[in-house]
């Protein structure tokens, strides 16, 4: 896997107790790849928690990319196959963005980031 996403792209894969740690652009944070019974799961993280609103307004339009709450942030997760691996970039940096636009439509007026 370490070698499958290396060819996609991405940056900074390492390997530490079985997970694979990688990011899709320097600027965004590690996301995983974590074996499975059925071969990888992919999971990126955001510090934010996402109103139930707001995980179903991206599940409905990234269906095979559903958003949760994981240990109290906010996650997209995927299969990792050939196919996703081409896209995930492109995903994960949609979710982060999505995720900083949600943050700054909930704050209130001089709060900080």
């Amino acid at each position: 896997m370490e070698d499958h996403l290396r060819a996609a792209g991405f940056i900074g894969v390492e390997r530490v107790d079985g997970v694979i740690f990688a990011r899709s652009d320097a600027a965004l944070p590690e996301f995983t790849a974590t074996p499975t019974d059925a071969g990888w799961q992919l999971a990126q993280c955001w510090p934010l928690r996402a109103t139930p609103a707001q995980i179903a307004e991206w599940n409905a339009r990234h269906p095979g990319v559903p958003m949760d709450i994981w240990q109290g942030e906010t996650r997209i997760t995927q299969p990792a196959t050939p196919e996703t691996l081409a896209a995930w970039g492109d995903l994960t940096r949609a979710m982060v963005a999505q995720c900083v636009a949600w943050r700054r439509a909930s704050r209130q007026r001089d709060e900080g980031m």
